[in-house]
């Protein structure tokens, strides 16, 4: 053993021993998060809204809670790197998602998230088709990603505030 590792072994085991007395609490560990799962979903008509229930449905997992999450998204496709023939060799994907929380306890949380993926455009027609459905695909697993921070965030701050 050099050295170098058994100085960065102490470094690691002493700055875990200075965070454990410091007040940090993760995100995912705090009740704001447990409170999530389950939450009955009111989605918009569109295909993309369906994709991001059903991935905030996978990502938050089952379970039985008192909240009520509406939201509706705006897709919206930018060609990018157009070429002489009015070709576009690659495209942008933003996703606005406008949400409402509601909760029997607390005060409703609104807000916005918009994410962008980009996908390239190749030739093939049915090629271009499975490109953009992946691209809906992951778009739609970044803002359900987003959403979900954003209400367990939003959830711990209002416990918290009705604990003091």
């Amino acid at each position: 053993m050099n050295r170098r590792s058994l100085f960065l072994g102490a470094w690691l085991i002493a700055a875990s021993l200075l965070s454990a007395g410091c007040g940090f609490q993760p995100l995912y560990g705090s009740a704001g998060f447990s409170a999530l799962p389950g939450l009955e979903i009111e989605a918009g008509n569109s295909r993309q809204d369906y994709m991001i229930e059903q991935a905030l449905d996978r990502f938050l997992g089952q379970g039985r809670s008192e909240h009520r999450l509406a939201f509706e998204t705006n897709a919206r496709e930018q060609r990018l790197g157009v070429s002489a023939a009015d070709r576009a060799s690659r495209f942008a994907l933003s996703v606005t998602t406008s949400y409402l929380l509601t909760s029997p306890a607390g005060e409703p949380v609104t807000g916005r998230i918009t994410e962008t993926v980009y996908f390239d455009a190749p030739r093939d027609p049915y090629a271009l088709i499975t490109a953009r459905a992946d691209a809906e695909e992951r778009a739609a697993d970044l803002i359900a990603r987003s959403l979900a921070r954003e209400l367990a965030a939003a959830q711990q701050r209002q416990s918290q505030q009705s604990a003091s």
